[in-house]
């Protein structure tokens, strides 16, 4: 039995006779790995004493006398939460999982030594900036001052994987930057999978199933695919989408919300932000809350652990937050390499590959080798074979694909990070996003001036041609990137007449001299918080609370209007089939948990993909198309609106469906469905019943009865990938959501010693601590932390004091 088997049984056993005297001595000596939040730490890295109080839920008041300093405390109490969680980041980025995890975890470690985040980063560090080297060196002093000190007595996850942390360098912080970006980057699926669906169904018919904007992209398929070779290599997709899994970063909606008023629509008088970032929910989530005071650091907000700074949040002036911009940031290419296998051709000469031969360690197991090679636009992806027993395929693995992607260029968005902590007004601001490149962000700003305004900041290619959602000839040059728009050029707004700014990963701007992206989620959601925002003229933040929690979905009204139309002029014998007619017609759209509606809509909406795609596509293919949740949303409702596609018949049978076949044949299914699971009484029916959230610990299905004490949930939930509180599922398992608001941001600039703010999980990483989970139910239930940062507040508030000195 491996050893984390043993201690995580021991663990269980212990809390199941935790009322007996043993099980309360071995309760104690678990309790040890959680830290302490108050007295005195005598440590090296300081220079002078650095004041942490934390609040009723762990959340620091950081009160320091330079910005080095404040570095090194948000360094040391990051740790003192998340030290397994950092720990395990780094690791993969690195590539280094497998020491820990052994032969499971090989095929990541493989990935990303190819894709190369840690060699990016040790071959850029020296060109950042003096600052952001010293404020990344206090950091990471900070957290190698709680791994000195705190040995012996790591959280448990390092005990039952039996190793103990190794030192953390200021390229780890960059790492995790990276990781995240990789997270946020839609292409590594698109590009591929697109080539592949045109080389199955031919031009035609694959472009009615595929998003575009055709302002931007007069050329929607370029005319090389039916050259190239006949199979895509899908073993990359196959490894990213496992790790993942692994990783707790499922769901592709990877989207937000943000808004902001001004004064002119505020009750306050004063702008009114706020935000709700979309990303994979696991335990504990994403972020940490900090408040920092030191001599020219002045922040609060979220922070990313393992990282220096205050990634969304406010300062004395300003206040900033983000959404996923969508850009299209990487492109992959058909490389043509010879007999050696050193060689790859570019405009009619062959050019040598660079070579890097790395050695993967593994937990109780032979060590890897392995040869990444490199053309001039970056690795050769396709080599990753992690899953070839799995995904045979004697064409794909001839062919040859590198991968070109901007985060694998120089980029410093610590550095813009830091500027925007210190920003004082719409210059300083947009001066600071000049540096960020990676991945692109929707950001939206106001100041106590009462201004607002909007920058798309990114590294975006460009191109020679629009069709960029698919796979180039590598042996050109004239694919190759020709540089990046300049961030003069990129889209921007201040000040609208309308005085109010929204983005929720839509179209950024209508006509734009560059491709931006044809990955845009559907419009639903900006749909939805652009109708609230015009609804009356003066929001408050109360009202801001409610729009976060809204679950009411255009996205839904479209639908159930072709399914209503569908069954106009149709006898309709079935009692439940008249009755679920009838919901639908008298239904509001809102994807209330308590309501029956939305489960017979979710689920007709999974017939309807399945019974329109599926008999063409087979299983796998179908999977492989609705993995990325936005595509068969917008790609279907086209179908709908155009009313004449020929994915609507269905191949097996021998008459010709048309669109109102399929969606009646697909109500009937979805009664049949919900009558077996749920059974017949439609009192039964409620979406709550199916649609749960558990935010899973990166040890979830180890053993079946652990996850019961590290995973979190379930719990029932509304919403859908298309409402404003977004509760994605996958197509492929559903109907339990992976993906959601990693937190909620709100801020009003009337009184600006004070914000809102709600974590999906709690600020502590550590299972045994009562901050583990103490938001979530908050969370669920659309309540918020009221964070006060006054300092006077602060120091009288009675709160837990610790100096580091």
């Amino acid at each position: 039995m491996p050893n984390w088997t043993k201690y995580t049984i021991a663990i269980l056993i212990s809390l199941l006779i935790v009322g007996s005297v043993g099980g309360i001595i071995f309760f104690n000596l678990l309790a040890k790995s959680l830290p302490e939040y108050q007295g005195y730490r005598n440590l090296q890295g300081v220079s002078s004493a650095v004041e942490v109080f934390r609040d009723n839920y762990a959340i620091p008041y950081i009160f320091a006398n330079t910005d080095e300093d404040a570095a090194f405390a948000l360094g040391y109490v990051h740790a003192q939460d998340r030290l397994f969680q950092m720990d395990i980041s780094r690791r993969a980025a690195e590539g280094r999982l497998s020491e820990v995890f052994g032969k499971a975890t090989i095929p990541y470690d493989i990935m990303f030594k190819t894709i190369g985040l840690d060699r990016t980063v040790y071959r850029d560090i020296g060109k950042l900036s003096v600052e952001s080297r010293r404020m990344l060196e206090a950091y990471s002093n900070g957290v190698n001052a709680y791994i000195k000190e705190a040995k012996g007595k790591y959280p448990i996850e390092f005990d039952a994987l039996g190793y103990d942390p190794y030192p953390w360098k200021p390229e780890h912080c960059l790492m995790i930057g990276k990781l995240m970006a990789w997270e946020l980057n839609i292409s590594w699926w698109t590009d591929i999978a697109f080539t592949d669906l045109v080389q199955k169904f031919g031009e035609q018919k694959a472009s009615q199933i595929l998003p575009d904007f055709p302002e931007n992209a007069p050329t929607i398929i370029p005319s090389a695919i039916k050259n190239y070779p006949k199979e895509m290599p899908l073993s990359f997709i196959e490894t990213d989408k496992s790790f993942r899994e692994f990783f707790g970063f499922s769901g592709t909606h990877i989207g937000s919300n943000n808004w902001v008023v001004n004064a002119n629509k505020s009750t306050s008088g004063k702008p009114i932000i706020a935000n709700d970032p979309h990303l994979a929910l696991q335990a504990p989530g994403k972020w940490y809350v900090a408040v920092i005071r030191a001599s020219s650091w002045k922040a609060d907000g979220v922070t990313l652990p393992g990282v220096p700074g205050i990634v969304i949040g406010k300062n004395q002036n300003i206040s900033w937050v983000m959404t996923n911009a969508m850009l299209d940031d990487a492109d992959f290419y058909i490389e043509h390499i010879d007999s050696t296998g050193k060689k790859y051709l570019l405009d009619g000469q062959w050019r040598d590959l660079k070579s890097t031969k790395y050695i993967i360690a593994v937990k109780d197991s032979e060590r890897v080798e392995l040869n990444v090679k490199e053309t001039h636009r970056g690795p050769i992806i396709s080599s990753i074979h992690p899953f070839r027993k799995m995904y045979p395929n004697k064409d794909r693995e001839k062919v040859k694909l590198s991968m070109r992607w901007t985060a694998s260029d120089f980029t410093d968005e610590l550095s813009a990070i830091l500027a925007i902590n210190k920003a004082e007004n719409w210059g300083e601001f947009t001066s600071a996003l000049k540096s960020f490149s990676a991945p692109g962000q929707n950001f939206v700003y106001a100041d106590k001036l009462g201004n607002i305004g909007y920058y798309c900041a990114g590294k975006l290619p460009i191109r020679s041609e629009n069709s960029t959602t698919f796979v180039y000839d590598g042996a050109s040059s004239a694919n190759d990137w020709k540089g990046f728009v300049p961030f003069e050029q990129m889209p921007s707004l201040y000040n609208p007449e309308n005085n109010f700014i929204a983005s929720a990963n839509n179209k950024i701007v209508k006509d734009f001299n560059y491709h931006l992206s044809n990955l845009w989620e559907p419009p639903s959601r900006i749909q939805r918080i652009t109708e609230l925002l015009t609804s009356k003229d003066k929001h408050s933040l109360n009202d801001f609370k409610h729009y976060q929690m809204d679950f009411v979905s255009p996205y839904a009204k479209e639908l159930t209007d072709y399914i209503i139309g569908a069954f106009q002029n149709v006898k309709v014998n079935d009692a439940n089939l008249r009755m679920t007619l009838e919901l639908l017609k008298n239904w509001n759209y809102e994807l209330n948990e308590f309501s029956q509606v939305p489960t017979i809509e979710e689920v007709f909406f999974q017939f309807l993909l399945r019974n329109t795609f599926q008999d063409e596509m087979g299983q796998s293919l179908f999977n492989e198309y609705v993995f990325m949740a936005n595509v068969p949303y917008r790609s279907i409702m086209k179908m709908l609106k155009e009313n004449d596609s020929p994915w609507f018949d269905n191949i097996k049978t021998q008459q010709v469906e048309k669109r109102d076949d399929i969606i009646r044949n697909s109500l009937v299914d979805a009664l049949n469905y919900i009558e077996q699971l749920l059974g017949k009484d439609p009192q039964n029916w409620q979406w709550g019943n199916i649609h749960k959230v558990i935010l899973k610990h990166p040890f979830h299905g180890k053993i079946g009865f652990l996850d019961n004490y590290i995973d979190i949930g379930p719990y029932s939930v509304g919403g859908d990938g298309t409402t404003i509180f977004n509760t994605e599922y996958s197509f492929i398992e559903p109907y339990n959501l992976n993906l959601g608001p990693s937190m909620r941001f709100l801020f009003d600039f009337a009184r600006p010693e004070e914000f809102y703010i709600i974590l999906t999980t709690g600020q502590s990483g550590n299972v045994l601590s009562k901050h583990y989970k103490d938001m979530t139910e908050m969370w669920l239930s659309g309540k918020y932390i009221k964070v006060i940062t006054d300092e006077n507040f602060v120091r009288n508030s009675g709160y837990k004091l610790m100096i580091l000195k």
